[in-house]
């Protein structure tokens, strides 16, 4: 039987296309690997839509060094894709995590502390500031959860690996 082997992206629905870019390409620093619209031929994918015939614009954005698969991706590289149709807004509100759907996405990252203060200069609203997730023997996870343009949850995770005591020295 086939199984999944790794998450290929996650797509987000926003109200404002540029204001999501923003977000994610200029302040948690994804890259751009493609822009476009769904204009170009819909083909079986019309099913998706709640709205038939739809058009919208997307972005396809990642972390990471660049490989030589389609636009850049690859099966060990975070993707987002933002989606924003045009004309009428989309419809729907995002959630937290005891709701139903998809409460969150999250993103490892260095000095988490900083980069918290760097987002809280720029204006991002957070949910809750950095705070221990989880400690075991292994190390520590500590998270933030920010909120994107829509009120979507970012989870920003930093591990940091215990400390492993020194040897004991051997009696003589």
């Amino acid at each position: 039987m086939a199984r999944p082997r790794g998450m290929s992206h996650v797509a987000l629905c926003a109200r404002d296309f540029d204001r999501s870019l923003h977000f994610y390409r200029d302040l948690l620093g994804f890259k751009v690997s493609q822009e476009g619209t769904n204009v170009e031929g819909r083909g079986e994918d019309a099913g998706i839509y709640r709205v038939k015939n739809r058009k919208i614009k997307f972005a396809t954005l990642r972390y990471g060094r660049t490989r030589k698969g389609p636009y850049g991706m690859t099966e060990d590289a975070p993707i987002v894709v933002i989606i924003a149709p045009e004309g009428k807004p989309p419809t729907g509100r995002s959630i937290k995590v005891d709701q139903v759907g998809i409460s969150h996405m999250g993103f490892w990252v260095k000095g988490l502390n900083a980069m918290y203060r760097d987002l809280k200069a720029k204006g991002v609203k957070f949910a809750a500031a950095p705070h221990v997730l989880a400690k075991t023997e292994e190390g520590t996870i500590r998270s933030a959860f920010a909120e994107d343009p829509d009120g979507i949850l970012i989870q920003l995770d930093e591990m940091i690996p215990a400390k492993k005591a020194a040897p004991k020295p051997k009696a003589a």
